[in-house]
């Protein structure tokens, strides 16, 4: 699987492209029902790229520091995967429940997506719509991948500055919601 989903991965010709399929494999592999792709701008992620999360969780979600108690802020903390298998059950992930009812998921994981140099390219989040916990094999296979296209995503980025092309690509996905984000 590993080997196929790089494969996919590496036929992607521009950083844009490479972050959907960096979103869909990883839905597939997991069998989620929702994800997003946040990038690294100084010490916040910013959504960039989402299957299947309604407004509500955008905004919610749209900047994120290491500070939050959510499952994509707690591995930027701590530089590893983070798997919450019942959101009604950790305590950390207490003060985003309701957001959680409202867009209706009860599982996620969140995953580095950090070179083998160790250069930070953001976090990858999968949700589940029901309480789940991956397997070891799916989460050995979603690592070594995100280190992978941590490293293709890095060539495809060559000269631009990655914080530049997070704000474009936030800004993108935002307008194309046609939601208010004035307050975000």
């Amino acid at each position: 699987m590993l080997f196929h989903m790089t494969e996919r991965l590496l036929r992607c010709d521009t950083f844009e492209r490479a972050l959907g399929t960096m979103l869909d494999d990883p839905i597939a592999l997991l069998g989620a029902e929702y994800g997003n792709v946040q990038l690294l701008i100084g010490q916040e992620l910013m959504i960039v790229a989402q299957r299947g999360l309604p407004p509500d969780f955008l905004i919610t979600f749209r900047r994120v520091t290491k500070d939050d108690g959510s499952a994509c802020g707690r591995a930027l903390l701590h530089g590893k995967p983070v798997i919450i298998p019942d959101v009604e059950k950790d305590l950390e992930f207490a003060i985003y429940r309701n957001i959680a009812k409202r867009t209706h998921f009860r599982a996620v994981q969140s995953t580095p997506l950090i070179r083998s140099d160790g250069q930070r390219l953001g976090i990858l989040s999968t949700h589940f719509a029901n309480p789940h916990q991956p397997s070891k094999i799916e989460l050995e296979t979603l690592q070594a991948y995100a280190v992978a296209a941590s490293q293709h995503a890095f060539e495809l980025l060559g000269d631009r500055p990655l914080d530049q092309m997070a704000r474009q690509m936030n800004e993108v996905l935002y307008a194309g919601l046609a939601i208010s984000t004035s307050n975000c």
